[in-house]
């Protein structure tokens, strides 16, 4: 049947719950080949253009907004042989998290990233990714003399760049190119009357050490629950975790809560179920939930956990 969709196929789009932390890349590729990331690839013209350029290498695409990776999936079905034949995957990522929790160390050939965000306003500049503490995991997760390569349409935004590079770890060369790239945000800047742009090319050489931040999930089971009386507590400090409502379904003998975890600036939604188990009942995350495996989402297992052991100790 002829695919008419408007994004083609879903083939290449790898969803957070469906990665292995750290990445497997033979999993997910059915390969070891050089791995290249780009951060923000926007609607995929530079990263579809370099994987069909270059089979031999396999590729990674990070973006959070969900009408981009469509249209980057569309471009991916009308590429070159070695984009269909497997060697990129896209996903719908935090930048941040995907190299603290996804890439191992020492496994990424290169990372691009053109035209990030430059949070322009200084209330905003809190926001801007390419901190020194960022700069550090990105450098533990590049192959030793591999290269971050960064252009931006914001000369202020080169400047801080360069100046939080210091203590990363690298050799950082800056310059002025003219436009090149043929991406929706280089356009619209050349349009606009910007000809030239800043690039900054920083090449690691010296390994920063910077520790896999993945959370090994513990499991909860129980012999018996007791899914009316249960009372959860909501946790507050560098860690929250807020629950919303107690989901309980009698017939099915299974029930659910949504935890909402924030941590780091950053917000997860873990639905937790409690249902039969092979053996008695087990505390999890639901099937199909996307969730990093951090510490707040362990904390937000414990106290379901703990919530189930003291309803069951009260009922006694």
């Amino acid at each position: 049947m002829k695919n008419n969709s408007a994004y083609g196929s879903l083939a290449p789009f790898l969803p957070v719950d469906d990665a292995v932390f750290p990445l497997d890349q033979q999993a997910v590729f059915g390969r070891t080949a050089p791995l290249e990331v780009e951060i923000g690839f926007g609607t995929g013209e530079y990263l579809v253009r370099a994987a069909a350029a270059a089979p031999e290498k396999d590729f990674i695409g990070l973006e959070q907004c969900a009408r981009r990776i469509l249209a980057t999936l569309r471009k991916i079905k009308g590429a070159g042989t070695g984009v269909r034949a497997g060697n990129i995957r896209v996903m719908r990522m935090d930048a941040v998290w995907a190299f603290r929790f996804l890439f191992k160390e020492r496994s990424l050939a290169r990372v691009h990233c053109l035209f990030p965000c430059p949070w322009p306003k200084k209330r905003h500049a809190k926001n801007r990714l390419f901190t020194t503490e960022f700069l550090r995991v990105i450098n533990g997760r590049l192959i030793d003399g591999a290269e971050l390569y960064i252009v931006t349409d914001h000369k202020p935004y080169a400047a801080w760049i360069t100046e939080h590079a210091e203590g990363s770890g690298f050799a950082l060369r800056a310059g002025i190119i003219p436009a090149r790239f043929g991406t929706k945000f280089e356009r619209k800047w050349f349009e606009a009357g910007q000809s030239s742009f800043y690039e900054i090319s920083l090449t690691k050489t010296q390994h920063q050490v910077t520790a896999q931040e993945g959370v090994a999930m513990k499991a909860y089971l129980f012999d018996e629950v007791d899914l009316d009386n249960i009372r959860l507590e909501d946790l507050w400090g560098p860690v929250t975790v807020k629950f919303g409502a107690w989901l309980h379904d009698p017939r099915l003998k299974k029930a659910m809560v949504d935890a909402v975890v924030s941590e780091d600036g950053r917000v997860q939604h873990v639905w937790i179920v409690v249902a039969p188990a092979r053996k008695g009942w087990s505390v999890a995350p639901a099937a199909g939930t996307v969730v990093l495996p951090t510490l707040g989402v362990q904390q937000a297992l414990d106290r379901v956990a703990e919530a189930v052991r003291l309803s069951v100790a009260g009922a006694k």
